[in-house]
């Protein structure tokens, strides 16, 4: 197995129950939509930090998390420089003059480049704690945190199943890889068509074993009598601690106040509803939500 996909299952975030792990996803993911400004995204992005810091990644993992950082963050931030729309904005750099296709040119704008590294934090600070899950979770124990939370057996079996194909799909793409290296291949020397041609012809290999390896799954679950609609047992029960339960409220609790501020806010800014005694709150959401 490839080093990055080690669990890191002895940390502090890996011997949390994994319902409390899925449920620590979902509460980064609809904070970070609900967050609007820069301090709340960024605190959410420490936050993730910190809870990726938590799983104890180890080296190769960090690295992976580190390249796939920076590739986002200047995706984003590329992407918004270049089609930044607001005013006022100050051109940093210029590819192209205006022309008929590009009324204003083809320009790089600070403002957008500002705009997008602050919106990147949203994606930041859910990669981190994605990241952070699947280095410290068995597939095993999403499958058994999944069943407990009432998720229908057959999709979770499937999604478990797809799971552990991930580290192995990885290896042979690696294989793969080498022996195209060994072979004298180089990405671009004979230019960008041979290497698009190329770089397709070595997934062909991978795709073809997933497939075969696939079909043999399947084939050894049928011959084993195997079927979803039977109730089955678990050999390890999972069983939520008072410090589990006192988690999960802590981060309802938060997630319905914060929804509960941002909506009263929408409502006063759309003349729906204001109260007076509420100035307070809605002055808070307005710097910091």
């Amino acid at each position: 197995m490839r080093p990055w996909f080690a669990r890191n299952v002895d940390s502090p975030l890996g011997r949390l129950d994994a319902r409390v792990k899925l449920a620590l996803g979902f509460f980064m993911s609809v904070q970070v939509v609900l967050a609007g400004s820069p301090f709340c995204l960024l605190l959410l992005a420490v936050v993730g930090l910190l809870v990726y810091v938590s799983g104890r990644p180890t080296a190769f993992q960090v690295k992976l998390t580190a390249i796939s950082l920076v590739l986002l963050v200047w995706g984003v931030m590329l992407s918004q420089g270049f089609f930044y729309a607001e005013h006022p904005r100050t051109v940093l750099v210029q590819l192209l003059p205006p022309n008929p296709l590009f009324r204003d040119g083809l320009n790089i704008y600070r403002q957008g480049l500002r705009y997008g590294l602050v919106q990147s934090l949203r994606l930041t600070a859910v990669l981190l704690t994605g990241y952070a899950i699947c280095f410290t979770t068995e597939p095993d124990q999403f499958f058994r945190g999944l069943v407990a939370m009432r998720a229908p057996y057959s999709v979770s079996f499937m999604a478990v199943t797809a799971i552990r194909f991930i580290p192995i799909v990885a290896q042979e793409f690696a294989t793969v890889r080498a022996a195209m290296r060994l072979k004298g291949y180089r990405p671009f020397q004979h230019g960008v068509r041979d290497t698009l041609a190329t770089e397709v012809a070595g997934l062909r290999p991978v795709l073809a074993g997933a497939v075969r390896r696939s079909e043999e799954v399947a084939l050894a679950i049928v011959t084993r009598g195997f079927a979803f609609g039977q109730k089955r047992t678990s050999l390890h029960e999972t069983r939520l601690h008072p410090g589990h339960w006192a988690a999960l409220l802590a981060m309802l609790a938060l997630l319905l106040a914060v929804a509960a501020c941002k909506a009263l806010f929408w409502l006063y800014l759309a003349e729906i509803y204001y109260a007076p005694a509420l100035r307070g709150l809605y002055q808070f959401t307005r710097d910091w939500l």
